[in-house]
C-alpha cells in the first residue's frame, strides 16, 4: 500500500466519503482500492510506517554506535 495524492475524485472504499483530486489518500495496488484520510485503514498504515521509520532510525543508530567503538 502506497499514500499517494489522488489523481481523479474518487470515493473512499471503506468509508464512503469522497476524495477530491490531489487529496492525500492511501492506494491499495493489489485491490485497487483507495482510502480517505478518516478511515481506520488509513490511520493503521500511516501508524505503521511511523513506527517502521523509528525502529530502522533506532537500528542505525546503535550500528553508528557500534563501529565507531570498534574502529570498523
Amino acid at each position: 500500500m502506497n499514500f499517494i495524492n489522488a489523481k481523479f475524485k474518487s470515493k473512499c472504499t471503506e468509508t464512503g466519503a469522497l476524495i477530491a483530486k490531489g487529496e492525500n489518500c492511501l492506494y491499495d495496488r493489489a485491490s485497487r482500492n483507495v482510502y480517505c484520510r478518516s478511515s481506520r485503514k488509513y490511520q493503521v498504515q500511516q501508524e505503521a510506517d511511523g513506527t517502521s521509520s523509528y525502529i530502522e532510525a533506532q537500528e542505525n543508530a546503535y550500528y553508528d554506535n557500534f563501529c565507531l567503538a570498534n574502529n570498523i
